[in-house]
């Protein structure tokens, strides 16, 4: 938005790379195209300080200054538990207020869901904090009918997100954190391939990358991470089904998924990736 009102756009990441929660593999598709766009991207770069009087003037980072006009900053959020904190209401993952799987909290006549609440997870099986907003929605939804008599599970969660840089579509699912999935007591195996959107020989197709995660030992489908300038994100979906129905990788290579050659290749990229995935596997 701002490099489209034609400002001069300097993004600055901590980590060492961007969209960090996405993967390397969709992060160095982003970083050439946040450039090619005209943001100067500073990767593995905190910022110290934000330097002005009574307005903000320059940015202050380690080794450098960087005068603006205006800084956007992003820097995450913790859940808000103030209203149970005079209370003996327990709270769990990320500080978040820990809940059964129908929403319930400490106190059975107390239920919470949403950004202040903790969620099951669904590939390592335990309660964590993640702030989303389909969470949230189908979690008040559950809990309204559960407190009207008819009990329904908030249903687990994935980590499902997609996000749009410029031309570009990322989506992610799941574990695709080696280090994360080594604590859940996994052994990761990951590739990325790439792959057409659609047939060859039919116009509107762009390079797809999509990166799976599996388990070495038993083969179960972990996560995934999908980029590419054409219907990227929406694929994202499907392995979220996967991981919901706790597929393994070649159960996932034997999708039935939809072709024709306006809409995905013979063989989509997602079918492409579990193959070569599995075969790395074996």
């Amino acid at each position: 938005a701002l490099r489209g009102r034609g400002l001069d756009v300097h993004l600055f990441q901590r980590s060492g790379h961007v969209l960090q929660p996405f993967g390397e593999a969709v992060a160095d598709r982003v970083e050439p195209e946040l450039t090619a766009q005209g943001v100067t991207v500073h990767t593995a770069t905190p910022v110290e300080a934000l330097c002005g009087d009574d307005r903000i003037e320059a940015i202050s980072y380690d080794g450098g200054r960087q005068p603006v006009d205006l800084a956007v900053v992003g820097v995450g959020i913790t859940p808000n538990t103030g209203v149970v904190a005079d209370t003996d209401i327990e709270l769990g993952a990320g500080g978040a207020i820990a809940t059964d799987k129908f929403g319930q909290t400490s106190r059975p006549d107390v239920y919470a869901a949403g950004d202040c609440a903790t969620a099951h997870h669904t590939v390592t099986g335990e309660d964590t904090w993640m702030p989303l907003g389909l969470t949230a929605n189908r979690g008040g939804r559950a809990i309204g009918s559960t407190v009207a008599g008819n009990p329904e599970p908030v249903g687990d969660i994935a980590g499902t997100a997609v996000v749009k840089a410029f031309d570009l579509e990322c989506g992610r699912v799941g574990l695709i954190d080696d280090e994360a999935a080594r604590e859940a007591g996994f052994e990761p195996v990951r590739k990325t391939i790439t792959a057409e959107s659609r047939s060859g020989y039919y116009p509107g197709g762009a390079e797809t990358d999509v990166t799976l995660v599996a388990d070495r030992e038993t083969g179960r489908l972990l996560g995934g991470a999908i980029v590419g300038a054409d219907r990227a994100a929406v694929r994202i979906n499907t392995l979220a089904t996967a991981l919901n129905e706790e597929m393994g990788v070649a159960e996932v290579e034997r999708l039935d998924l939809a072709y024709a050659p306006p809409f995905s290749p013979v063989w989509d990229p997602i079918l492409v990736a579990a193959k070569v995935l599995r075969g790395s596997i074996q």
